[in-house]
C-alpha cells in the first residue's frame, strides 16, 4: 500500500513542469526551516531588540538656600525698580502741577474783557523751526520747544564751543498777546514772547514775527505737553468748534477750532502768515515721545 503510494507521488512529480518543481522544493525548505525553529532551544531562537523605557526619572534637583536667596533678591530688585519709575513719575506729574499752579497765581486776572476789532498787521518773519517741542532744537530747520537742553558736543572731536549769549524777549507791545484761555482742555496761561526754550519756561510762547491777537495772518502760539506745568498735554483732546480765546491785557479774541494736525519737526508751513485771521497752537506729540508736533489751527470769528 505504502509502495502504491510512493509510486503515485512518483508519477506525480514526473508529470510536474520545472516551475512548478521549483516551486516545490522552495515550500518544503520553508518547512523545514520552520521546523529547525521550533526544535530549536530557547538560545538559539531569535529575540527581536526591544527598547525599553527608562523608568527612572530624572530627579529634579531640589533649590538651596542660596537658590532661595537669589530668587527673593531678583523680586526685591524688580518691585524696586517698579517703585522708582512709579515714584519718578509721580514726582514729575506733581512738580509739573505745581509749576502749572504757580503760573496762574502769578498770572493778573481779567474780569471785565472786552471783544475788540482787528489791529494792524505784524510783520512777518523768517522762522528756522516749528516751535511747541518737548526738546530744545537740535540743528535749524527743525521746530523748538524741546524738553531738555541740547546736547553738548562729543569731547573727542576737539571742537570747543561757546554758547552765543541769547538774545533779549522782545518787549511785549500794545497788541501783543498776554493770556490764552481754552475752556474746552481748562487751559489759562499767560503769553509771553518768544518761543524758546527759556520762554516756554514760563508760559506759552508768542512765535516772534506772527500776527498779533484779532490781525490778518497766522498767530503762533505754542507750549509744552510734558514739563513745565504740561500746558498742551489735552491739546489733543480738542474738537473742531471748540473756542480757543486770546486776551491783549482787557481785550477778548474769541477762535474756533478748525482743524488738527499732526506733522514731523521740519514741517515749517504751518508758520507761514495767512490771508484769513487764525491762530495756530504747537506742542510735542506723542506724549513723553516727542517724535512729531501737533498743530491745532482755529479761526478768529465775530
Amino acid at each position: 500500500m505504502a509502495r502504491h503510494s510512493n509510486t503515485d507521488d512518483e508519477r506525480r512529480i514526473g508529470d510536474l513542469s520545472l516551475d512548478e518543481l521549483e516551486a516545490v522544493v522552495e515550500e518544503r525548505r520553508r518547512v523545514e526551516r520552520a521546523r529547525a525553529f521550533v526544535q530549536a532551544d530557547d538560545t538559539q531562537r531569535f529575540n527581536p531588540i526591544t527598547v525599553q523605557p527608562n523608568e527612572k526619572r530624572k530627579r529634579r534637583r531640589r533649590r538651596g538656600w542660596r537658590d532661595n536667596l537669589l530668587f527673593l533678591v531678583e523680586v526685591a530688585a524688580v518691585i524696586g525698580l517698579v517703585a522708582i519709575i512709579v515714584l519718578a513719575v509721580g514726582n514729575l506729574q506733581a512738580l509739573n502741577l505745581e509749576f502749572a499752579q504757580s503760573i496762574r497765581q502769578q498770572q493778573p486776572q481779567s474780569q471785565d474783557a472786552q471783544p475788540a476789532t482787528n489791529v494792524s498787521a505784524a510783520v512777518a518773519q523768517t522762522a528756522q523751526e516749528l516751535p511747541g517741542s518737548s526738546f530744545p532744537s537740535a540743528q535749524d530747520g527743525e521746530l523748538p520747544g524741546s524738553s531738555s537742553p541740547p546736547e553738548a558736543l562729543p569731547a573727542s572731536l576737539g571742537v570747543s564751543v561757546q554758547k552765543a549769549p541769547a538774545l533779549p524777549p522782545p518787549t511785549p507791545g500794545a497788541e501783543s498777546p498776554t493770556r490764552l484761555v481754552i475752556p474746552a482742555i481748562d487751559v489759562d496761561w499767560p503769553i509771553v514772547p518768544g518761543d524758546g526754550w527759556e520762554e516756554l519756561k514760563r508760559g506759552v510762547g508768542h512765535h516772534i514775527g506772527s500776527a498779533n491777537p484779532g490781525e490778518r495772518g497766522n498767530l503762533v502760539l505754542s507750549g509744552h505737553n510734558d514739563v513745565f506745568g504740561e500746558v498742551f498735554k489735552d491739546l489733543e483732546a480738542l474738537k473742531n468748534g471748540d473756542k480757543v480765546q486770546v486776551y491783549v491785557g482787557g481785550r477778548l479774541f474769541t477762535y474756533e477750532v478748525r482743524a488738527k494736525r499732526i506733522v514731523s519737526p521740519n514741517e515749517l508751513a504751518v508758520l507761514q502768515p495767512s490771508r484769513e485771521p487764525i491762530v495756530t497752537l504747537i506742542t510735542c506729540h506723542p506724549y513723553r515721545v516727542d517724535t512729531h508736533r501737533l498743530v491745532v489751527i482755529a479761526q478768529l470769528i465775530p
